[in-house]
């Protein structure tokens, strides 16, 4: 399961949030922050979602994206049998 129009990326050294916002901005960016500075991790929730094969072929087009993968819900299951 996934947080719809929620995605988990890091980017190169040197990128800046200008460029993300340039980078993403078309799909109606309503957070995007900063999740561990020095890993340069950031979470961006879309507006419209478009999908993770175009937010990949995106990243891909930019260059400068090491990874980017949906938010995925973390769920606590019952162990007791």
């Amino acid at each position: 399961m996934f947080k719809e129009g929620e995605y988990l990326f890091a980017t190169e050294e040197g990128v800046t949030i200008e460029e993300l916002r340039t980078l993403f901005g078309e799909f109606g960016i309503t957070k995007l922050e900063p999740l561990i500075i020095r890993d340069r991790s950031y979470l961006l929730v879309l507006k419209n979602d478009p999908g993770l094969p175009t937010m990949e072929k995106k990243a891909s087009g930019f260059g400068k994206i090491r990874y980017i993968e949906r938010n995925q819900i973390m769920q606590k299951y019952n162990t007791k049998l």
